[in-house]
């Protein structure tokens, strides 16, 4: 039996703390057989359309954030496992080096600010996948942001379309929304996807472009995924406010 912790969203430096420090037990004291970060790991802030033309453009560089995730994610991470871990690339992983395409192109042509190389993933061993990884039997990982995937208001609905589009079963972040949405087709020769989204590990308090409500149709949360052979059973994982939750009977505070 094969486990495997798929997080995303943590968006570093708006990353909830206590949800991210219980992670981190979480993880240490199980030992699953691999971790998968589906993107954004880091938020980079400054280079986003949300801040263009305003003070937070020329706030925290892009150099900062990523040693703070290093300093605050991956460092605390490799303490505790050692074991597989792969980050997906997504819309906020590719904010530097598109945002210096965009409005510096001279400076783009390298590939200082591409994320694998900004967050020195290969020094953590951290493997590095662009557009989506194919974990298990019929399931793909994505983060959710590719050409064709059609957005759902519908926690689960995202991964759906994914799904279709991909025709095979998809585990992504991006919408922040966790849910889990099955098709069946066929009758004897039946064929069945599922879509899944694993929410967020945000601290929407943080989260300044949400206005002054701080409110948005998200939910906390990441999976965990067991396989044995092609029988492939994924579950969501609630994060609760005060960032705990409960995992096969134990509760990690």
């Amino acid at each position: 039996m094969k486990r495997i912790v798929i997080i995303s969203d943590l968006q570093m430096p708006l990353e909830n703390r206590r949800a991210h420090t219980n992670l981190l037990n979480f993880i240490g004291d199980y030992v699953p057989d691999e971790v998968i970060n589906i993107g954004d790991i880091t938020d980079y802030t400054a280079p986003s359309r949300w801040s263009a033309g305003k003070r937070a453009e020329y706030g925290m560089s892009v150099k900062e954030e990523a040693a703070y995730t290093r300093r605050v994610h991956l460092d605390p991470f490799r303490k505790v496992y050692d074991g597989d871990y792969t980050l997906l690339g997504s819309n906020h992983g590719e904010r530097p080096h598109k945002y210096l395409a965009e409005r510096a192109p001279a400076l783009a042509d390298g590939d200082e600010y591409k994320e694998k190389n900004l967050l020195q993933l290969d020094d953590y061993g951290v493997r590095f996948e662009d557009l989506k990884y194919d974990f298990a039997p019929n399931w793909t990982a994505t983060h959710g942001n590719a050409k064709g995937i059609s957005l759902s208001r519908i926690a689960g609905g995202t991964a759906m379309n994914a799904a279709r589009l991909f025709q095979r079963s998809v585990v992504m972040g991006h919408t922040h929304r966790a849910g889990m949405v099955s098709e069946t087709k066929g009758v004897e020769a039946s064929k069945t996807l599922t879509g899944v989204e694993v929410g967020h590990l945000m601290d929407l308090k943080k989260a300044d472009y949400l206005g002054a409500a701080r409110f948005a149709n998200w939910q906390a949360a990441f999976g965990l995924f067991y396989v044995d052979g092609s029988n492939v059973q994924p579950s969501i994982i609630p994060v609760s406010r005060n960032g705990s939750f409960i995992v096969e009977g134990e509760t990690f505070r």
